[in-house]
Formats: structure tokens, C-alpha cells, sequence
């Protein structure tokens, strides 16, 4: 089994971190700390483990329970550009980075998809899994004029880009090698926020 015990070991190591270097950053005894990383405490009371997650950068669900994303941003570490060779910035040897991209999943509702078909390509393949975000697509201002995993009110479900139709309430749905589908009610509409590519 995988205990949050020897995930917090791991990332000490991944960041080549101390258990004292983890304590000061998390603002946590060091006696704890030990205490934590050799397994004594199943799980620790209060907001111990969101301290720990904050200062190692990961969501404290994936810290505490082992589940969803384990990152919380992600780092860039170079440039490239169509027909260009990759330029790195940092190979990351202390994990820093030339920047990073927020990869927090909180307050969302999310859900993973996993395509079939064609009519998303080139941008979405057959096999790919989309993991999207249901409570940013509960307002308009969340989904319009983004690529959504959508259900009509009809049961039907698609990867479209959702943009407004001339019906009050009802959109068009647009795909990148296959007609738009206009003029339809959605139950919910819910934006890609991350693609996992098909092996």
C-alpha cells in the first residue's frame, strides 16, 4: 500500500529535501515531521497535512488519500515553437523552472473523458482522455468559446467548442473536421483543462 507516509518520503527525496528543511517550510515541529515519515501517525490532526502539501507543492487530497492530481503547478522549463528546436531554460536539477502553469483542480467538479471518433482532430485524438471541470461550465462565461465536454438536454454527449447559436438558451457546437451541430439546449457544458495523450 501506498501510505501517505511513504508519499511525503518520496517527495523529500524528489526534492532532496531534509525532514528539518520540510519542517521549516511547512511551519511543523521537526519532531513531527519524523513522526510523520516513518509511519507513526496515521493521520495527523488540523490543517498539519495542507501545511506539508503547501510547502512540497502538491494538493494535500494526493498527499493525504493518495488520490487525483498529485501537482499543483506544473514548471516550464523552456521554449519551442513550430519547426523549432526545443530551447531549455532549466533541466530542473533543483525543480525550480523557468516559470510554472497552475495545475489546481479546487472548486472544481472534474471529470475524464475518453475520446472516440474523429471529429476532433487534429486537436483530440481517438484514446485520448480529457480531464474537464463541470462547475466551470456552469456559467456561460465558462465554457463559451471554449473546447467542452458537453450533454444536451437531449442525453446526448460531445467534445465541442461551444459558441452561442441566434436561439436565446441554445448554442452551436463546433468540431475541428466535422460540421457544427446548431442550435441546441445543453444540460451542462464542462472545459478541457488537461489532455492525456493516447500511447
Amino acid at each position: 500500500m501506498y501510505s501517505w507516509a511513504r508519499r511525503l518520503n518520496d517527495l523529500l527525496v524528489l526534492r532532496g529535501w531534509s525532514q528539518a528543511e520540510l519542517a521549516r517550510r511547512a511551519g511543523v515541529s521537526k519532531e513531527n515531521v519524523k513522526k510523520y515519515c516513518q509511519g507513526a501517525v496515521g493521520q495527523p490532526r488540523g490543517d498539519t497535512i495542507p501545511h506539508l502539501a503547501d510547502a512540497l507543492d502538491v494538493h494535500f487530497v494526493w498527499l493525504r488519500d493518495g488520490v487525483g492530481p498529485q501537482w499543483r503547478r506544473i514548471p516550464v522549463v523552456g521554449y519551442v515553437g513550430a519547426g523549432e528546436q526545443f530551447h531549455a531554460v532549466d533541466d530542473l536539477s533543483q525543480g525550480a523552472g523557468l516559470d510554472s502553469v497552475d495545475f489546481d483542480l479546487g472548486g472544481v467538479d472534474p471529470i475524464a473523458v475518453e475520446v472516440r471518433g474523429e471529429s476532433m482532430l487534429p486537436v483530440y485524438r481517438p484514446g485520448d482522455r480529457l480531464l474537464c471541470s463541470r462547475l466551470a461550465g456552469s456559467d456561460e462565461s465558462g465554457f463559451l468559446g471554449k473546447d467542452c465536454v458537453v450533454k444536451l438536454t437531449s442525453g446526448a454527449g460531445y467534445v465541442k467548442r461551444v459558441v452561442r447559436s441566434g436561439t436565446p438558451g441554445h448554442y452551436t457546437l463546433l468540431s475541428y473536421a466535422a460540421e457544427p451541430i446548431a442550435d441546441v439546449a445543453l444540460e451542462w457544458a464542462a472545459p478541457i483543462l488537461w489532455i492525456k495523450r493516447a500511447v
